[in-house]
């Protein structure tokens, strides 16, 4: 007999590749939200309205991230990341580059809630939802930034999620399979371990969770 569909927590995924493991179960509950951060937050939210009779109790994104350069390698390889704060700094921004004005609400943090112990443990982080993926060397004004507020992950989505999960105040969480090294090489780097990393975050996901 299949189990009922759990209905407290909301497992989202910017794209099927990085669900469809849990899609194929009947348990999970499971939304694609499409890539970067405007897709991402346009959907959650149309999603939340639709079911609002109902929401989910939490919300948990599972996806891919790259570590920045400041964090060890030893630290993260072999890992899972895993993310209650979000920021949406672009690397310009660091750098001092480009203005955002002052009242935009650029860090928003969750609190935490219980998830059970996944894979080889995590290595907990911010994690940066810049809507694009960083292809430069960082410069060492934006790596000290970086460094100093804790932010060692890069996504594409995950901001854009987090600001509708706090409108509707439902806690998110976000588990990431740490594809890469933010840099020149990055986007190589993911494109030969995303398919691999999502499968054995996904696998560890069904697993733990009921």
């Amino acid at each position: 007999m299949a189990k009922m569909k759990n209905r407290e927590i909301l497992f989202c995924g910017a794209f099927t590749g990085e669900i469809d493991k849990l899609q194929s179960e009947e348990r999970f509950w499971v939304l694609e939200t499409g890539v970067g951060n405007l897709n991402a937050a346009l959907r959650l939210q149309s999603f939340l309205l639709e079911n609002k009779e109902h929401p989910p109790k939490s919300i948990i994104f599972l996806g891919s991230a790259g570590v920045y350069p400041w964090v060890a390698r030893k630290e993260w390889e072999g890992k899972l990341g895993l993310s209650r704060v979000f920021t949406n700094y672009e690397i310009a921004y660091l750098d001092k580059k480009i203005r955002v004005p002052e009242f935009l609400k650029l860090k928003l943090e969750f609190t935490a809630f219980e998830i059970p112990a996944i894979g080889n443990g995590f290595f907990e982080s911010t994690a940066n939802g810049t809507g694009s993926v960083t292809l430069e060397d960082l410069s060492p004004r934006a790596t000290e930034r970086l460094k100093t507020e804790d932010i060692g992950l890069e996504n594409m989505e995950v901001f854009g999620l987090a600001k509708v999960a706090e409108s509707f105040t439902i806690p998110l969480t976000a588990i990431f399979s740490l594809t890469n090294r933010v840099g020149p090489k990055g986007s190589d780097e993911w494109k030969s371990s995303w398919r691999k990393l999502s499968d054995k975050l996904q696998e560890a996901i069904i697993a733990s969770f009921p």
